[in-house]
């Protein structure tokens, strides 16, 4: 287990292995290797006019929506690996890994931090409120699904059998989690049931990095890093309710690091070594190359604008059409 999961942590901090930058084509420049890892994450809240960036600079940002301008910094030690707002409360869920810092919730009404004291000290980087937010989850990297109320108390800690959980995402409408590492894995709150799912055909261990429920709940979309040691390449996988897959797709030269749909459900926006477009029924709307790999990604309320980050600390804002419309950097 402790080998797994310093795989999974070397992977996420350093990012592509050579084998795999020669099958991307060297996209990105030599100088890059020697760039830690920044900016894993982004968040726009869904009703205020703000965003928050998150990465491996020790630094939590909130940024306005309106002006682009930077309204606050909070110090925060290890690697931000996700953040989630919460649906209604101006209440921000923060995973982290390193050891250096704890899982928390930030509300931001109240300027305070709540810590989540029972995340292992490897961290974590699967995190996510339920459709109402009364419920917090927590994938660790011992594979341990924590579920919390909002003010950071532990409702159940479940043992999903799995090496360590990457991504998950609360159905939108029950509370049913959709986690991914190893595997895919459904775990029903309410009924607390868990059930495991094969995720490839191929009798490979490949890691899964990222989930995203499509809006009307029916279906849901996983993101995996590949494997290019063995020429499989990074697939995304559509699938049912209840976990029958629909449709395999292996676009993508890099891994998947994050997929995120719009509110409306028309489209999903995914992050790799190209931004991408996709409708409900997996076919590419569109794509733009970028010049460095992409980790965040995240829609605006109206769904007319899409930002994503990247591996050299830029925050860069594209239009529904991906016709780039601004990019800063911090």
């Amino acid at each position: 287990m402790r080998t797994f999961i310093i795989i999974i942590l070397m992977s996420a901090i350093y990012g592509c292995n050579p084998t795999q930058k020669e099958q991307s084509h060297q996209l990105w420049d030599d100088s890059v290797q020697n760039i830690r890892w920044y900016y894993w994450s982004v968040d726009w809240h869904p009703s205020k006019d703000l965003f928050v960036v998150g990465g491996a600079e020790d630094t939590l940002r909130l940024f306005s929506a309106n002006n682009f301008e930077l309204i606050k910094s909070y110090p925060y030690k290890g690697t931000i690996t996700k953040t989630k707002w919460h649906p209604a409360k101006h209440k921000l869920a923060i995973s982290v890994q390193d050891g250096k810092s704890k899982c928390t919730i930030l509300d931001l009404d109240h300027d305070r931090f709540i810590e989540l004291d029972t995340i292992t000290n490897d961290g974590a980087r699967a995190i996510g409120w339920n459709h109402d937010g009364s419920l917090l989850a927590v994938g660790d990297y011992e594979g341990f699904l924590t579920i919390f109320d909002e003010m950071g108390n532990v409702l159940k800690r479940v043992d999903t059998g799995q090496k360590g959980i990457i991504g998950l995402d609360w159905h939108p409408k029950e509370n049913l989690v959709v986690a991914v590492g190893e595997d895919v894995l459904l775990y029903h709150y309410d009924l607390d049931s868990l059930r495991q799912i094969r995720d490839r055909e191929e009798d490979i261990e490949v890691l899964m990095l990222c989930i995203a429920w499509h809006p009307d709940g029916a279906f849901f979309v996983t993101g995996d890093y590949g494997d290019f040691q063995y020429n499989y390449p990074p697939l995304l996988q559509y699938w049912t309710y209840d976990g029958q897959k629909i449709k395999s797709i292996a676009e993508s030269k890099s891994e998947y690091r994050n997929i995120q749909w719009c509110s409306n459900g028309n489209v999903l926006a995914t992050a790799s070594e190209k931004i991408r477009l996709w409708n409900k029924d997996g076919d590419l709307l569109a794509e733009k190359m970028t010049s460095n790999l992409l980790w965040g990604i995240d829609w605006n309320e109206d769904c007319n604008t899409i930002v994503v980050t990247d591996e050299n600390r830029k925050i860069i804002f594209w239009d529904e059409n991906l016709n780039k419309l601004k990019e800063l950097q911090y």
